[in-house]
């Protein structure tokens, strides 16, 4: 096999590899249903009464489960009722699932252009070289 070919051979290996790839991240993306851009967690704070545990340094702090989010440049705080903290923390995590597979798209797409741009290289002819070296002319009769 000439280097050519097996270098077309090579590229065309890798660009199979990274079609599979990108059917697994499609698929991943596709099984997503519900996307909440936030975080779910627990916030520990002091009341602020003066007879309450709390206020003891060592003192167990009040929690609440909360939903925290950007909007427009500040983050808000959302308390989240017991019941809906595995839907909406599920929702969180399918966000940045869906977010990770998004940027590994981008990734990934960058590498079948290069890929595809070194096929080209590889199957790419030379120009047909002169017929006549250049500078001589027919002769007429």
């Amino acid at each position: 096999m000439t280097p050519h070919r097996d270098q077309a051979s090579r590229q065309r290996h890798v660009l199979l590899g990274l079609l599979e790839d990108y059917r697994r991240l499609i698929q991943q993306i596709l099984a997503l249903r519900r996307l909440l851009k936030g975080s779910v967690y627990e916030l520990k704070s002091r009341c602020g009464k003066p007879s309450c545990h709390c206020a003891a340094p060592e003192g167990p702090r009040h929690s609440t489960i909360v939903l925290s989010w950007s909007q427009s440049g500040r983050t808000r705080l959302r308390t989240l009722r017991p019941r809906d903290h595995p839907g909406l923390r599920r929702a969180t995590e399918d966000y940045r699932r869906f977010r990770q597979a998004r940027a590994r798209l981008v990734k990934l797409q960058t590498q079948v252009l290069g890929t595809v741009d070194r096929l080209e290289k590889a199957l790419r002819l030379p120009p047909p070289p002169p017929r006549r070296p250049p500078g001589r002319r027919r002769r007429r009769s």
